[in-house]
């Protein structure tokens, strides 16, 4: 009897860290989200606080509102998976015209201001990498 509680209580250890990882993942989605969207602004802020070119304060912007989107996505519980894979998409274009500009730009200042960006997209992209990544496993195991 004392084995088949100690089993019981095991599967049911095991069962809650299981939700608890889920949770936590979707946490971290929603805190690198965050995380973009505040460091798009503040890159807003510098490119409108600077002289930059208006093209750069144009895709800055955009990448801002972006962000939010997304994380406005990431949030909203009746969202589905496609939504948010469809949101990081806009964002993704988003970042990846900035990071051009900046590139384009060659101004070690405009660098030094999208680094903050950089990062957090990054944490955004492999947080929904490792969405995907468990999806597929978890489709592959039905």
């Amino acid at each position: 009897m004392s084995t088949l509680r100690n089993n019981l209580l095991i599967a049911a250890t095991v069962g809650l860290m299981a939700v608890g990882g889920c949770a936590t993942t979707g946490g971290n989605l929603s805190s690198s989200a965050t995380r973009l969207e505040r460091s798009a602004y503040a890159l807003q802020e510098e490119a409108r606080d600077g002289d930059a070119r208006s093209g750069f304060q144009s895709d800055a912007r955009e990448l801002a509102e972006e962000s939010r989107d997304f994380r406005r996505v990431v949030e909203d519980h009746r969202s589905s998976k496609e939504d948010v894979r469809d949101a990081f998409s806009d964002v993704s274009k988003r970042y990846h015209a900035m990071r051009d500009e900046v590139e384009r730009s060659r101004s070690r200042e405009a660098e030094r201001d999208f680094q903050p960006v950089t990062e957090a997209y990054l944490d955004v992209e492999r947080e929904m990498r490792s969405r995907d990544d468990r999806r597929d496993r978890y489709a592959r195991d039905e």
